[in-house]
């Protein structure tokens, strides 16, 4: 009998089609160089856990206690998966 391990699938999705008010964490970004150490310098960086606060033009994300207004073009490119468990 073979025992195989259960795997984790992770499901990443863009910014764009997370709903309002979930939780998520930032997976990767298709950004250039200086949209990504901008977003960096605002606390927007992989791995960083945010909430959605209001999905449009802008996207409003909160990430700690600073909140982000994106535009959707931004948010099409930024890949994050949601969060069940998140501290």
């Amino acid at each position: 009998m073979t025992v195989i391990s259960p795997t984790i699938e992770q499901h990443y999705i863009p910014l764009s089609q997370l709903g309002e008010r979930e939780t998520a964490v930032v997976h990767m970004a298709d950004l250039e160089t200086d949209e990504r150490r901008s977003l960096t310098a605002l606390g927007l960086h992989s791995e960083v856990t945010f909430q959605l606060c209001q999905q449009g033009q802008p996207c409003i994300i909160q990430v700690e206690a600073t909140r982000l207004g994106l535009s959707k073009e931004l948010t099409s490119r930024i890949m994050v998966r949601r969060c069940t468990v998140c501290h």
